[in-house]
């Protein structure tokens, strides 16, 4: 696959689990292009935001930090929600690289950052669910916090990847095909 079929990825939610909680924001960057952001506005708007992102990744390379784990099984139990089949993806998940190959005290994205010189705030998953309350209710400060954190996070997973895409040519996540 070329650079230009891959997607960076990265998602807010209200809640650890689906069942529990929602999409609340999308961030995806597609190659070096600057990322965007799709913001959940309502609870019935999830669906549609959930929908776009499946058609932007489908038969492309995604690149996520945790998304193995997380991102992609959250989308994929949301989308099921509203009938939506996850579309057929390649994935490179840099958290279980950066576990196998990096020798580092934390494998926290905002500590590899740190360790990295990678601009990275860290923000909560009770402050993201507290701020995405705040936005439901009209406040639009609470609203660009969360947007802003996901712009910063695809940025950030786009300069860490760039940190470790020479090694990542001889040491490949696990699962994966080709880089």
């Amino acid at each position: 696959m070329s650079r230009d079929t891959e997607i960076y990825l990265d998602i807010e939610t209200s809640s650890l689990d689906a069942d529990s909680g929602m999409v609340v924001a999308i961030g995806y960057a597609i190659g070096e292009k600057e990322p965007e952001i799709m913001f959940v506005k309502s609870f019935d708007e999830e669906k549609a935001v959930i929908d776009h992102i499946f058609r932007r990744i489908k038969d492309r390379r995604i690149i996520t930090f945790n998304g193995t784990y997380f991102d992609i099984p959250f989308l994929i139990a949301r989308g099921l929600r509203y009938d939506l089949p996850f579309p057929k993806i390649e994935i490179i998940d840099l958290y279980t690289w950066a576990k196998k190959f990096l020798k580092l005290q934390s494998r926290r994205f905002h500590e590899i950052c740190m360790f990295y010189n990678i601009f990275h705030e860290d923000i909560s998953g009770k402050e993201v669910n507290e701020l995405f309350i705040k936005a439901m209710s009209g406040d639009g400060k609470a609203k660009e916090r969360i947007m802003s954190h996901l712009h910063q996070d695809i940025k950030a997973l786009q300069s860490f990847h760039h940190k470790i895409l020479p090694v990542l040519a001889n040491y490949p996540p696990p699962g994966s095909s080709d880089q």
